[in-house]
């Protein structure tokens, strides 16, 4: 499967792709318009890739699923304060389609992820398709281990931006630590873990790339900046 990363899987929806929409927050957080024109930049130093400190603006989790969430579709979430998830998981429906933002790396405040488990620990919230965790670059085996056993997340999404000091960096820098991480899970865990790939996907041989190291799936990100690369790369893959 082909996903469009959030958040622009808010205002791109191919045909033949699974949008992901948000990330949304439990309360609103910003204004995303004037955090995309004051802190969006183009990186020459990253062989083309994007840096921001967006830091997840967005219009909150009842507005965000009113206007941006439609069936078929993935809904990323995030936590802000010690505990929204226990309180996002009462006001999200039980069969959606969900993604953990574990890892966005301009939140000033880090959480732990334990209370990531109220979206795995029971029947009820196990009746969905896709409960992903996305992860840092910078995951450490002993994290995957603790999201993958303890928290019970089987549904892998690498990478989330690497931290920089300019923000979050997205694009083709992303590309040696994504296949890292993919081959620790295939050595560690085999197939039981279904892993989404992003980084640097531009054209065919990104996504084989990541294919032929183990992903099951891949995401588009700042290719999506580029409507006409984003065409030719969509068309190519249904040839394939």
């Amino acid at each position: 499967m082909i996903f469009i990363a959030a958040p622009f899987g808010n205002y791109i929806k191919p045909k033949g792709t699974i949008p992901v929409t948000g990330t949304f927050t439990l309360n609103p957080r910003g204004n995303r318009l004037w955090s995309v024109l004051s802190t969006l930049r183009y990186s020459f130093k990253s062989n083309g890739g994007w840096t921001n400190k967006l830091g997840l603006p967005n219009p909150g989790i009842e507005k965000g699923l009113h206007r941006h969430f439609h069936n078929g579709e993935v809904l990323s979430i995030a936590e802000i304060q010690k505990g929204d998830f226990r309180k996002l998981v009462d006001i999200i429906p039980e069969r959606t389609d969900i993604e953990l933002n574990l890892s966005c790396p301009n939140l000033a405040k880090r959480l732990p992820w334990d209370s990531a488990r109220v979206f795995t620990q029971t029947a009820r919230q196990r009746d969905r398709k896709w409960c992903i965790a996305k992860l840092s670059p910078l995951t450490t085996p002993e994290q995957l281990e603790f999201v993958i056993e303890e928290l019970g997340f089987e549904q892998l999404h690498f990478s989330n931006t690497l931290p920089t000091p300019a923000g979050g960096l997205s694009g083709p820098t992303l590309k040696p630590y994504t296949l890292e991480l993919i081959d620790i899970v295939r050595e560690r865990w085999g197939e039981r873990v279904e892993i989404i790939a992003g980084g640097g996907v531009r054209d065919f041989g990104a996504v084989s790339d990541y294919l032929s190291a183990g992903a099951n799936h891949v995401s588009l990100g700042s290719v999506c900046f580029n409507p006409f690369k984003l065409r030719k790369l969509l068309k190519t893959l249904e040839l394939k």
